[in-house]
Formats: structure tokens, sequence, C-alpha cells
């Protein structure tokens, strides 16, 4: 599976190069005719950031290419301590600095006006996701190569398993910062919400306390790049919409000066306004009288 990503990857990322129509004559992908319309804006292209869900050849992959490793967990920040830490000790033994905006991390979150109306509201999305939305199969959980060597050595399971599982096993989580030990235990079959919040798997409560939250797992699992899933489980759109607004009028304003020490090299560059508002589109072609 790896050799059919790779392969992938360089398709796409010479279709987003390539000024001309090419051929690709790959061992998983042939194409006669490459030619995407319309073209990147950015150059060479826009930045790449990969998902992942805690394979050590990704975060040496993301190491060597100079793109983001993302993090995806539908298991909040408490249970991706170590997967976190890994990746920076990874980085570290690479070579690499110790940029945060190299790392990407996806975490549920419900805001409101209060706590009491953010337990009122996400209750029943969060408590929908978590008992019916992760029903998978445990045949599939560790099927023979899907996990290479080196990352069982780490420690890291797939999300897959942990679906397969019921969820993040019960285990002393200690946390990553050093000269501070503090235990969690993170709770294997967390389903009713107060549980689901007390593990960590979905943040609730005003934009004060949701923005503290981010806040200090921004700094405590070291990624700059803050992926939010504020739509999960049975919410509708109403909800789903109200609780983005509410976010990015609130929440996102606290956060803004999060690691700013740092400069973020992997974030996309539009085009200036000037340069759009210079463009020529093509005049439509008016049919003839």
């Amino acid at each position: 599976m790896r050799e059919r990503y790779a392969e992938a990857h360089d398709f796409i990322v010479r279709a987003w190069t390539e000024p001309e129509t090419f051929a690709f004559n790959g061992r998983f992908n042939q194409q006669r005719y490459v030619n995407i319309w319309p073209r990147p804006v950015q150059k060479p292209h826009p930045p790449i950031w990969v998902p992942g869900g805690g394979s050590v050849e990704t975060w040496r992959w993301c190491a060597e290419m100079d793109y983001v490793y993302c993090y995806l967990s539908y298991y909040g920040y408490k249970a991706a301590r170590a997967t976190m830490q890994g990746f920076w000790d990874e980085m570290d033994r690479l070579g690499k600095d110790r940029n945060p905006y190299r790392a990407g991390f996806l975490q549920f979150v419900g805001v409101a006006e209060n706590e009491a109306q953010a337990r009122e509201l996400y209750r029943e999305p969060a408590e929908y996701f978590y008992d019916r939305c992760l029903r998978v199969s445990a045949r599939y959980a560790n099927p023979p190569g899907y996990v290479t060597e080196a990352t069982q050595r780490a420690g890291v399971e797939s999300q897959i398993a942990t679906a397969a599982a019921g969820g993040p096993d019960s285990v002393d989580n200690t946390s990553a910062r050093p000269g501070i030990q503090k235990v969690n235990l993170i709770d294997k079959n967390a389903r009713q919400f107060d549980a689901i919040v007390e593990n960590g798997y979905v943040i609730i409560g005003s934009p004060d306390q949701v923005a503290e939250q981010l806040r200090e797992i921004a700094h405590e699992l070291r990624f700059g790049q803050l992926l939010m899933l504020l739509q999960f489980g049975n919410m509708g759109k109403d909800l789903a919409n109200y609780n983005t607004r509410l976010y990015a009028e609130k929440v996102m304003p606290q956060l803004a000066d999060v690691w700013s020490e740092w400069e973020n090299h992997w974030w996309p560059k539009p085009m200036s306004l000037p340069d759009r508002a210079a463009t020529k589109f093509p005049k439509p072609a008016l049919a003839a009288e």
C-alpha cells in the first residue's frame, strides 16, 4: 500500500507542477494525457499536509519531504500524548527543528455561551457518534502487513484498531512535557457524555473555557495546525453553523498568538488582492445571432 501511496503522491505533484500535457505510466496508475485545469496558484505547488494515525514510517516520510504530519484521532488529546511525543522524538532523532507547525492535530469541539448550554447542546451528537459511528469489525483492525514492525515497537496503535477495540486502552497516560508528572486513566469504552468529555474526546464549554483548553493542549502536544471537528454525530445544520460561528468569532481570536514566535512555512499562500483584481478571465463565447 505504501508503494501505491508513493506513486499517487508523485503523480499528483507532477500534475501540479508540469506545465505541459504529459503521460503517466506507473505501476498502479496509467494516464495517457494529464493536463489539469485550473492550475495551482501557489508555486511550485500548494503545501502538503499528510494525515496519519501514528505510523513511524509516515513521520519519517513527512520529515524527509518537509510536509506537515497531521494526527487524526477520534479519541482526543489525552489519548494522543504518546503518539505526539513519539513524533517529536523522531523529529529530534532526524535532526529537524521543533517548529510546532510541522504537526497538526484533530480535535472535536463544542462551543456555547456557557458550559451548561454546551452540555445540553452537544450531549446527543457526541453520544451518537461514539456509540453508533465507530463500529469496526475486529478482522479489519490489524490485517497482515498493515502495521510495520517499527510502528508496533513504538507502541502506536492505528485508529482502525482503536475503533475495533472500542476506544483507546485504559492506561496510565503520563504527560509528555518534561518535569510534569500527570497521569490520566483513558477510558476504553466511553459512550456516555460525561465520560466522553472527561476523557478528552470532545472539548466543550464557553468560548473562554474552550480557548483555554485548546491553548493548553497546543503546547502540551506541540502542534501548530489545529484541525477542528465542529460537526459530529447526528448534529444538524443549524447547530453545526452555530458551533462554527461561535468558534470563529469568540474562540479563534484568543488563539491568534499561540506559537507567534515561530514561522508557519506550511500555510497556503493565496494570490494577492491586487493580482486577483488584475486577473483577466476569458469572455464567454456568444451564440451566433
